[in-house]
C-alpha cells in the first residue's frame, strides 16, 4: 500500500458500519486519523468536502468516498496512481 494521509470520519449513530471501516483500515495496516462528526469542526469539514455528513467516510489525500465501500476504498489505497473520472 502507498504512503497516504488518511482520515476516517465516524459517527456514533452508525457504530457497526464505522467499526467495520476502522477494522478494515487496521487490518490493512493503514495509519489513519479518526474524526468523529460529534465534533462540530469535523462535521463541518466533512460537510464542506462532500456536501454530506454520512459516516463512515474516508479521505485519502483529498480523494473522498462517502460510505463504507470496500472496493472503492481498496482502489484509493492501492499502489497504483489515482485516476479521477
Amino acid at each position: 500500500m502507498g504512503d497516504y494521509h488518511v482520515t476516517l470520519f465516524t459517527s456514533p449513530w452508525n457504530k457497526a458500519e464505522c467499526d467495520q471501516a476502522r477494522q478494515f483500515l487496521e487490518e490493512k495496516g493503514i495509519n489513519f486519523e479518526e474524526k468523529s462528526i460529534q465534533d462540530p469542526g469535523a462535521k463541518g469539514e466533512l460537510a464542506k468536502k462532500t456536501g454530506r455528513t454520512e459516516c463512515p467516510s474516508i479521505d485519502v489525500n483529498g480523494h473522498l468516498v462517502v460510505g463504507f465501500l470496500p472496493n472503492k476504498w481498496n482502489h484509493l489505497l492501492s499502489d497504483e496512481p489515482l485516476e479521477l473520472t
